[in-house]
């Protein structure tokens, strides 16, 4: 049965970390509504198990918990929310429990003393559930901003190292340009390819995409234009995942593949670490562009990213593709990168 669930984004991009949700909610279980927004909390209905499935496949959502109440925030009215007979029917007695709170956008809450407050007053109301601040069997969590608080009970969290050991730098093969893993997951997710669908990433570089691809179930393949670049890939994908070989020295120019791949998910080589001037990325993306029609299947995407000054629209437009969504994110203070996902 569908529940009210709670979303808390990262952030590290609040419009880029929405993009995301929506992108899994809508391959989880295309039939889930959106209720709200505001700021880096998103209110969806949807299932339990999609809940927490969303928080293990997506870069950017901090946690998932059951929605309960719903109230402004100052002490008074979140004690006040708190209905003990709603707990009753989801906290099967002799329960352990504990109230775990976090405060958002520069909250102003004592938030010590409402963990407190609020635990005494469901355990004083339900007297056969206990407090372990170890190993509770549920945690009753509140979410507080300026202006609202939101109290649930919690689902699922993001591991706050879950990306720590595939980070660029942490990898067997390092290149400078390499992309982050958090960002190539997300990716991966906003291309809405089909649960363990066929993606192609053309310009591999180290594997990255690959990588974060491989481990959300999806079969993958790679085309890198320089021999040792493909080497030190193949390392990193048999050091992650050790049945990934699937990468191939080539030319993204020339793809050899025909209508086979759901979807393309890619970052062309761009920047400082690279040799590409901007004439030369716009002549490459016109002709990839032009190249990733052929192995495409109908209805096919394309998720890359660019320098923001490169229009990649025209490019794409002139080539039959439809831009469906664009964010633009500042990966540090001298580089801002556009993000687009084209059908």
């Amino acid at each position: 049965m569908d529940e009210k669930h709670l979303f808390l984004l990262s952030g590290f991009d609040v419009e880029l970390s929405f993009g995301e949700v929506k992108a899994v909610l809508s391959l989880l279980h295309p039939n889930h509504r959106i209720i709200k927004r505001e700021g880096r909390v998103l209110i969806v209905e949807t299932l339990s198990n999609v809940a927490e499935e969303v928080v293990e496949r997506t870069a950017y959502t901090k946690l998932s918990a059951r929605l309960l109440f719903e109230t402004m925030t100052d002490e008074r009215d979140i004690l006040s929310s708190v209905d003990a007979s709603l707990i009753r029917d989801l906290i099967p007695p002799n329960s352990t429990i504990v109230v775990r709170g976090l405060t958002i956008n520069g909250a102003s809450v004592r938030k010590t003393n409402l963990e407190r407050n609020i635990g005494s007053l469901i355990i004083d109301n339900l007297p056969s559930l206990k407090v372990n601040l170890r190993k509770p069997d549920y945690t009753i969590v509140f979410i507080s901003s300026p202006e609202k608080t939101y109290i649930g009970i919690l689902g699922k969290t993001k591991p706050r190292r879950c990306f720590y050991y595939r980070v660029a730098g942490r990898r067997p093969f390092i290149l400078p340009s390499a992309m982050q893993p958090d960002l190539s997951r997300c990716l991966v997710n906003l291309s809405r390819t089909k649960i363990g669908g066929r993606i192609l990433d053309p310009f591999a570089g180290t594997g990255g995409i690959m990588i974060e691809a491989a481990l959300l179930g999806y079969e993958v393949y790679g085309i890198e234009l320089k021999k040792w670049i493909a080497m030190g890939a193949l390392r990193n994908l048999r050091y992650y995942i050790p049945s990934l070989e699937n990468i191939v020295v080539g030319d993204a120019r020339k793809l050899m593949f025909r209508k086979c791949f759901n979807s393309i998910v890619t970052d062309p080589p761009y920047g400082r670490s690279t040799t590409i001037p901007d004439y030369s990325l716009i002549n490459l993306l016109e002709i990839f562009f032009s190249e990733s029609q052929e192995c495409l299947e109908d209805d096919g995407t394309v998720t890359l990213v660019t320098p923001q000054e490169i229009n990649v629209e025209d490019i794409a437009s002139d080539m039959g593709y439809t831009l469906q969504e664009s964010y633009k994110v500042r990966i540090h203070r001298s580089l801002i990168r556009k993000i687009m996902v084209f059908r």
